[in-house]
């Protein structure tokens, strides 16, 4: 029914606009031909909007129902009202890590800022200089970490020590040099409050995720496990089967940075402030080229998607990747003949957004050609600042190829693999299916491709769920709605280009994701400029209604994940993470506790069943579900128990940490124990004379088993020898019962 009423609204208000915006358009229609070329008449517009929208939108909504109903339950503002008892202390929690996040990013507007200025760039106004100033700051702090890891430094003195010195450099100089102000005075409408409202909502949405325990599941492995394991060897170095190690990580350096200064919290409000500072970078662009509101409006397309919502309360790649992105688009849309260095801050933005994952080529292709096509000629310069560009942009992205090839003989290290020599510990056949798993299609045909606009806005691609309709709605009725200005074509190209190079090569939605800003930016352009007032105004209420639905959607994501309740002080971070959640199977953080708490500081933990090695504080020897696994590679190569045993002890493995929930999802489908009867022997042999249990937990719900976390020592030769009942092996009685093994 609300969708019927939303839809019969949007028809009525079409027609009875359309008969207005005629009328007014003939008036205007021959000097506005004269004007801007070739306009299209207003039944035409009308019409074609009036089909498509209808079309989109109630396939979209019928597919993707809102039950306003949760709103009540999400709204009962009771069981938030903990987060202000002052005898948990958790507002002065979350200020205190919000206030060091907010150092940590000043300290990179500082440094950047300062090196910005030696630069001699011209700003625009303080907005510019901020974002710029913090993205190249951000960059920098990476790299500095990167090196301090390489040269095993990685402490967390030097640190705070590096924050602290920017952070005053960066005090001194804005005494010197304050940062003006940004007056505006044209004022907004009551549909543009509308839109800051929404905006504003999202954003502290997002902010409360991002407080939230961290539950996401690559992050969980590698985003933040990775700059965990560093952490603990105050180092880089290899993690021989995790290959998730061996991709770019200038985003994990700044996650290790936060992590090492307090936790978690602290690293995933620089991943959030990613999210903020790239709409920072909208309404800088918009302020620039065309007007303040068109910024707002695609600050709330872009910031409102689903998909970019939970990914600014998650630590990953896409929101960093993002922010780079759009600042080196912005860049080479600032660059002129007369301003040339503005080409060498984009070249440097685009090798960041490769060095934060491998899509980031996605950006330089899209930044590049658009500097191309623009340019209209490839001239002898053109040509020379194509190379110019090309070569800063490896540069920035090679120190992450040379530690691959040092670790793995592979520059690109896991693909390619068929051109460099394989090293020992990877499965390559694994990486074959992780390609297919994240591309999601093994054969693209042109039919297939030529649907995926409509496939993936309807849910019908896995991981697009609740994506934004407002890209099929709205972006292919630009060819109707005018011309775009000099400036938009930019971004035009520019989401062209990242959104063909990412639809050739994946349908995951947020790998597309650079290209979501640029996105915003089209729509919000068309939507509050030139013609078709009227019916630009009935398209602004149908983005409102969109957006309020994305974050609704969001916040139901979030309430039913569970995490607000360790942010408002109902549940203990500890008891959270110990349980099975909504996109967190199979809670392991009990192992963990215990291990933390009891276990000495030099033991070494072998991981079974799980790849989920951030939290922990002893060493973990852990494999990712597309790797090899340590414990099977190291029972095939040992005759028996015994040698098995010396084999661990020579690695100086002191316990053994047990997931049985995921050992059996993970071993099922993604064949991570690849057990033949030899090796099994020998692990279940070794299991009976050299293991003890000394922690389990099982949980339950709702009267049911669910799972098991179990932590064993590894014990001495001497112990060994004394009879003792083993441990019941899950192993054995249990996970190889599902999973084939081999002769």
């Amino acid at each position: 029914m609300y969708i019927c009423l939303h839809l019969c609204f949007y028809l009525f208000a079409s027609v009875t606009y359309c008969l207005i915006d005629m009328k007014k358009s003939k008036i205007k229609k021959n000097n506005q031909k004269q004007q801007r070329g070739f306009i299209f008449p207003s039944w035409i517009v009308w019409s074609v909007t009036a089909v498509w929208g209808y079309i989109v939108l109630k396939s979209y909504y019928s597919v993707f129902k809102p039950n306003l109903s949760n709103l009540g339950i999400m709204l009962s503002f009771d069981q938030y009202l903990g987060i202000f008892n002052v005898t948990n202390l958790m507002i002065f929690k979350h200020l205190f890590n919000i206030l060091l996040a907010a150092v940590f990013l000043f300290s990179a507007f500082s440094i950047g800022r300062i090196l910005l200025k030696r630069s001699g760039i011209k700003w625009f106004n303080s907005l510019e200089e901020i974002v710029f100033s913090v993205g190249f700051g951000l960059g920098i702090i990476a790299y500095l970490i990167f090196i301090m890891g390489i040269l095993k430094m990685l402490y967390t003195l030097p640190i705070i020590v590096m924050i602290v010195l920017f952070s005053i450099a960066g005090v001194l100089d804005l005494k010197r040099n304050p940062v003006k102000m940004i007056l505006i005075e044209d004022r907004l409408s009551f549909i543009d409050i509308f839109a800051f409202i929404l905006l504003s909502i999202a954003i502290l949405l997002n902010l409360a995720g991002a407080l939230s325990p961290e539950i996401f599941y690559d992050s969980l492995v590698y985003h933040l496990a990775v700059p965990n394991y560093y952490k603990l060897h105050n180092e880089i170095l290899n993690m021989p089967y995790v290959f998730y190690s061996n991709l770019p990580l200038v985003h994990g350096m700044l996650f290790t940075a936060g992590i090492m200064i307090k936790n978690e919290f602290v690293a995933k409000l620089i991943n959030y402030s990613a999210g903020v500072l790239t709409c920072a970078v909208l309404f800088s662009i918009a302020i620039r080229y065309f007007n303040y509101k068109i910024g707002l409006w695609a600050c709330l397309v872009y910031y409102t998607i689903m998909h970019v919502m939970t990914s600014s309360w998650s630590c990953g790649t896409e929101m960093m990747l993002t922010f780079f992105g759009i600042l080196s688009l912005y860049s080479i849309m600032n660059y002129t003949s007369e301003e040339k260095r503005w080409l060498i801050v984009s070249a440097i933005f685009a090798g960041l957004s490769m060095s934060v994952k491998y899509t980031g080529l996605f950006v330089a292709v899209g930044v590049l050609v658009t500097y191309i096509f623009l340019e209209k000629n490839l001239s002898l310069k053109t040509i020379k600042n194509i190379f110019i560009w090309g070569l800063i942009s490896s540069v920035i992205v090679m120190p992450w190829l040379v530690k691959n090839y040092i670790y793995k003989n592979n520059p690109v290290y896991p693909f390619m693999s068929d051109i460099f020599p394989k090293e020992p510990y990877s499965d390559y056949e694994k990486f074959k299916e992780f390609t297919i798993e994240t591309r999601q299609f093994e054969k693209l045909g042109i039919g297939n491709w030529l649907k995926h606009p409509w496939l993936v806005t309807m849910g019908k691609v896995p991981n697009s769920e609740h994506f934004t309709p407002l890209f099929l709605f709205l972006l292919p009725l630009i060819i109707i709605l005018g011309k775009p200005s000099n400036a938009l074509k930019y971004v035009i190209i520019y989401f062209l280009l990242v959104w063909i190079t990412w639809s050739f090569s994946s349908t995951m939605i947020r790998f597309m994701m650079p290209a979501f800003p640029a996105a915003g930016l089209i729509i919000a352009y068309y939507l509050k400029t030139g013609l078709y007032k009227s019916l630009k105004q009935i398209l602004l209420w149908v983005v409102l209604f969109t957006c309020f639905f994305s974050i609704y959607m969001s916040g139901w994501i979030y309430y039913i994940q569970g995490g607000w309740n360790v942010v408002t002080g109902r549940q203990s971070k500890e008891d959270f993470l110990a349980t099975t959640h909504s996109s967190y199977p199979y809670g392991y953080y009990a192992g963990v506790e215990f291990i933390n708490k009891n276990l000495p500081k030099d033991s070494k933990i072998l991981f079974i069943g799980d790849g989920r090695s951030f939290y922990i504080e002893r060493v973990p020897v852990v494999s990712s579900a597309q790797d090899m696994t340590p414990l099977v590679e190291y029972a095939k190569a040992s005759k028996n128990a015994d040698e098995l045993y010396l084999k661990m002890k020579r690695k100086g493995i002191t316990h053994i940490f047990f997931n049985l929930g995921e050992a059996r999802r993970l071993g099922g489908n993604y064949k991570m124990f690849q057990w033949d009867k030899k090796s099994l022997s020998v692990y279940n042999k070794f299991w009976e004379k050299y293991v003890r249990q000394v922690f389990s937990k099982d949980e339950m719900m709702q009267g049911q088993f669910v799972n098991r976390i179990a932590v064993y020592e590894i014990l001495s030769e001497k112990d060994a020898l004394i009879p003792h009942n083993p441990p019941f092996n899950l192993m054995k009685e249990v996970v190889v019962k599902n999973i084939p093994i081999k002769e």
